[in-house]
């Protein structure tokens, strides 16, 4: 688990978010698939493909389109 906090110019804690290992795992993977295909000039479709679960894939996919935006 990975806490990541914004902090203010002040030191005040502005805003913070927690990250599981999973979230962290696919935030990697995927940020490293958007450089890859960045690299080749051309617009990635999906995150790396792997054998997961329907339900991780869902959670995966739901944190990819979050990165995009």
């Amino acid at each position: 688990m990975v806490k990541v906090i914004h902090l203010a110019d002040d030191g005040t804690e502005l805003a913070a978010i927690e990250l599981d290992d999973f979230t962290i795992e696919i935030l990697y993977s995927g940020l490293a698939h958007l450089l890859r295909e960045a690299a080749h000039g051309s617009v990635p479709e999906g995150g790396p493909t792997s054998e997961l679960s329907r339900q991780a894939r869902q959670r995966r996919d739901k944190i990819l389109a979050r990165i995009r935006d």
